[in-house]
């Protein structure tokens, strides 16, 4: 009776204890009490110690409520709703590998950075987020793949910013266009928010709107992030179609056409003038094979006749890029000048052993190559455009024609190697 009466009052006196602990003490209380030897006391305290180490364990996989409360925030943010609609339906400690798994990555390396925290799925209204969140709760990252397409307002000084700079570019009224859809996104990263077409699958978010704006019969696609300060237009659309060609533009690429032609400029016409945003400095220099950043440079695409050809020329707002397509047989009636004949004749005729006056150059054509490897002959080169102004030129050497690259200034001569 002694023993079960010192049970009870232990009970009662570690009423204020946890559950599990009162039940392990009082176990404890209960074999010292009925006569147990010393090491099967010290077994007993040892399963005390076992349950106070997983009541900790318990606790750390417990999301903290800062942690939470963080997390419901920023869905309430993004979706446009109180916080109290919102519901954390599932929270799980997790060690993710490195930083890039901790920011939904979809290509990582394998390298080892381990970042503790939790993966936290958020119900909003039908759908469920998930974010990833580290310990303290400095870090919250949604999956971009969440769809956060509810509708959060579009304000009205961003609208207005839209609809000016797409008045401008079409040269259509402000009180003639209109905002046909807005909808709130997190773009996956800057490369996204930009239009990209091939982008890293790296998660650096952009929050904004998607809007699409009606043009006269054509629907404009802006992305604009929250604050407004970048509004991006989508670089397939056609844009400032009706913003007319300025007469100085115009009369440097007819001059630039007339030198390389021969052709008095009064004589060439302009026939076609398109306001284009080309994507990046590569589509906009005639790159065949351009990566697909977007890098926009915004400009006019100008078609000139020439005789009974047709030359097309790229450039920029300012006019201070003006780009002939490198396809474009240029310069056809340029004479080549004497000295690089000169010099052409000189290498053809020590390669060859037949004396200059024997050697004939039957065809020079001006040209500008594409890039250097281009110019050099090469068989396979990377379609990157970095001209090279100069002259294709053959010459009569006995049964053979021999062709050469010479550049404007004659410092570059580059017999084609397929000659023997």
């Amino acid at each position: 009776m002694n023993g079960i009466y010192k049970l009870s009052n232990s009970i009662k006196t570690l009423s204020y204890f946890p559950q599990g602990l009162i039940f392990t003490l009082a176990l404890t209380s209960l074999l010292c009490g009925i006569g147990f030897t010393a090491n099967n006391a010290n077994a007993a305290s040892n399963v005390a110690n076992i349950q106070l180490s997983q009541n900790v364990q318990n606790n750390q996989n417990i999301l903290p409520r800062k942690v939470a409360r963080a997390i419901l925030n920023d869905a309430a943010k993004r979706a446009g709703l109180p916080v109290g609609d919102l519901q954390i339906t599932k929270s799980t400690a997790k060690t993710f590998s490195n930083p890039c798994i901790f920011q939904f990555g979809e290509v990582c390396t394998r390298e080892y950075k381990p970042i503790r925290g939790w993966e936290v799925i958020v119900r909003v209204k039908d759908q469920s987020w998930t974010y990833h969140a580290n310990r303290t709760g400095s870090q919250i990252i949604l999956d971009p793949k969440s769809n956060t397409s509810i509708k959060v307002p579009l304000p009205k000084a961003i609208a207005n910013k839209i609809l000016n700079d797409a008045a401008k570019r079409s040269g259509v009224a402000v009180g003639d266009l209109k905002i046909s859809e807005t909808t709130s996104i997190n773009f996956g990263n800057s490369c996204a928010f930009n239009f990209g077409e091939i982008c890293t699958a790296d998660y650096n978010p952009v929050p904004g709107w998607r809007v699409i704006v009606q043009v006269k019969e054509e629907p404009w696609t802006y992305h604009v992030n929250r604050t407004g300060s970048q509004i991006v237009l989508d670089p397939k659309i056609s844009a400032w179609p009706n913003v007319a060609l300025p007469t100085a533009i115009a009369n440097q690429i007819l001059n630039d056409a007339a030198q390389r032609s021969g052709v008095a400029a009064e004589n060439l016409k302009i026939t076609k003038a398109t306001a284009k945003n080309f994507g990046n400095p590569c589509e906009f220099g005639f790159g065949e094979i351009c990566t697909k950043e977007y890098n926009p440079v915004p400009g006019w695409e100008v078609i000139v006749q020439v005789k009974d050809q047709s030359w097309t020329y790229h450039v920029n707002r300012a006019g201070t890029q003006i780009v002939l397509d490198p396809k474009t047989n240029a310069s056809s009636n340029v004479t080549l000048p004497r000295a690089i004949a000169n010099k052409i004749l000189n290498d053809a005729a020590k390669r060859s052993g037949v004396a200059v006056a024997n050697l004939q150059i039957t065809q020079a054509t001006a040209k500008t190559f594409g890039n250097q490897c281009h110019f050099g002959f090469g068989e396979v080169c990377a379609e990157i455009y970095q001209p090279v102004e100069g002259w294709e030129v053959v010459v009569k050497v006995k049964q053979q024609s021999w062709t050469y690259h010479a550049n404007k200034s004659g410092s570059a001569i580059v017999l084609d190697p397929k000659v023997s």
